[in-house]
């Protein structure tokens, strides 16, 4: 029995992740399989394990850890027939949650070791990064680039909160963003383009997405400001965000986001890391990327 590769971050968590190897082995062996851990030296080391399981022919491997991890061992897989399973070991590891992945960890590899493969579309930029979530520019990408390593190391939901009670009162000037595509072009506060629906966990931002089309869903906020910024995130877990009158959206196969003021630099996010600054564009990875999903 060939065993099913597990890339982990034997740093990440401080260790936490390292711990849990006997139970997720003990779990894959109940289920019929073993398994082996690969762990990563650095990063985009993740992507070069991928790309080895991916030339050896292997059916499945692990990707353990949060969506970053998932990013990187997505692009050592895509176009292959190897597929990528989604362990959750991040601080919220969206992508799980898009698929419905049930948790702790060890129901994770039991289900999706009993469970299916399917063929899933990413966003591919013009600066060759993948986007298996979302990539969003406006107050979060504000945030997240300033972003003290001592509130990062609390943990992602409650460093990015702190951050952003440090940015409110700090006054400093949110970006300004213009977005086109389709014919249509939208001065902006907050855009975000989703590949999936999922965002900052089990939130729908761009509710119109669907990982296993090929196409975007693009949601604009026009209005710019702190007060407009806090109303709109606040309205994403009852999906009113969508509803405002500030807020449009639609589905396209290719968006280009600018920043709307001269000589200013705006970064965005993608996969909830920060990326690179505008402009940039996105479209669809014509390669498909197969994914493991739970039975």
């Amino acid at each position: 029995m060939t065993p099913v590769p597990v890339i982990l971050n034997p740093t990440a968590g401080g260790g936490r992740l390292l711990r849990r190897q006997n139970e997720l082995a003990s779990a894959a062996r109940s289920a019929g399989e073993e398994i082996e851990f690969w762990m990563t030296r650095g990063p985009g080391h993740a992507t070069e394990l991928a790309a080895r399981a991916a030339a050896e022919e292997r059916a499945l491997v692990f990707a353990y850890g949060g969506d970053g991890t998932y990013n990187e061992v997505a692009r050592g897989l895509l176009g292959s027939a190897t597929a990528l399973g989604a362990l959750p070991g991040g601080t919220t590891s969206v992508l799980a949650y898009e698929f419905d992945i049930p948790r702790p960890v060890e129901r994770s590899i039991t289900a999706l070791l009993a469970g299916g493969d399917r063929a899933m579309r990413v966003g591919r930029t013009d600066h060759d990064d993948i986007v298996l979530l979302m990539l969003s520019a406006g107050p979060d990408s504000h945030v997240l680039e300033r972003l003290r390593p001592g509130f990062k190391r609390l943990g992602g939901r409650i460093g990015v909160a702190l951050q952003a009670v440090m940015e409110v009162a700090s006054g400093t000037p949110l970006p300004r963003m213009r977005v086109a595509g389709d014919g249509l072009a939208e001065e902006a506060g907050w855009v975000i383009v989703g590949t999936s629906r999922c965002y900052a966990g089990k939130l729908y931002a761009t509710p119109g997405a669907d990982p296993f089309r090929d196409d975007l869903e693009v949601v604009v906020q026009k209005t710019c400001g702190r007060r407009a910024a806090a109303a709109f995130l606040l309205s994403i877990p009852n999906g009113g965000h969508v509803r405002r009158a500030d807020v449009v959206r639609w589905i396209t196969d290719r968006v280009r986001v600018e920043s709307a003021v001269p000589d200013m630099k705006v970064s965005y996010q993608i996969d909830g890391d920060v990326a690179g600054t505008l402009p940039v564009e996105v479209s669809i990875d014509p390669r498909p990327l197969w994914v493991r999903l739970p039975a």
